[in-house]
């Protein structure tokens, strides 16, 4: 009974976790354009292989690849933003269900984000609507912060 009244705090394992996730849409990207071009991506210029490969791969899969390199990189972005905000809400010592639940929003907005960004080809709605997920998934991190200074400073 006390368990469910002090939930185990798991939003420091989400950090990991959510580097995780910013590497995945590259290991898609990298795998994909490995088969894709026949195994001549270069691990000696890892820098210049999208452009090293256009126009040898068929547009539609460079596109996708490119577009998960994006997703990529904004992940990796967003990272440290994220992980100071759980540092933060634990030090302040937030409620361990408030970080559970920021984290694990985060993680969902995050694997949204990705999926919209990597196979939405050309429907801008679709690009609107990952736009708003990419705001919330800030927003989320901002709020903690701020919410965790708050408690800090009484």
């Amino acid at each position: 009974m006390a368990q469910s009244l002090n939930p185990t705090n798991y939003s420091i394992y989400a950090i990991p976790a959510t580097y995780g996730l910013a590497v995945m849409p590259m290991v898609y990207a990298f795998s994909t354009m490995m088969r894709a071009s026949n195994y001549q991506w270069s691990n000696a210029a890892p820098r210049q292989n999208f452009e090293a490969l256009k126009g040898k791969v068929p547009q539609e899969t460079w596109d996708k690849c490119f577009r998960a390199y994006g997703a990529h990189l904004n992940g990796l972005e967003s990272f440290p933003l994220f992980a100071a905000a759980v540092l933060a809400g634990n030090l302040a010592k937030l409620p361990a269900s408030e970080m559970n639940s920021f984290a694990a929003q985060y993680i969902g907005f995050r694997i949204l984000y990705s999926g919209l960004y990597i196979f939405n080809r050309s429907s801008e709605k679709l690009a609107y609507v990952r736009t708003g997920v990419w705001y919330w998934s800030l927003a989320l991190p901002v709020l903690t912060l701020i919410h965790a200074g708050n408690k800090l400073s009484l």
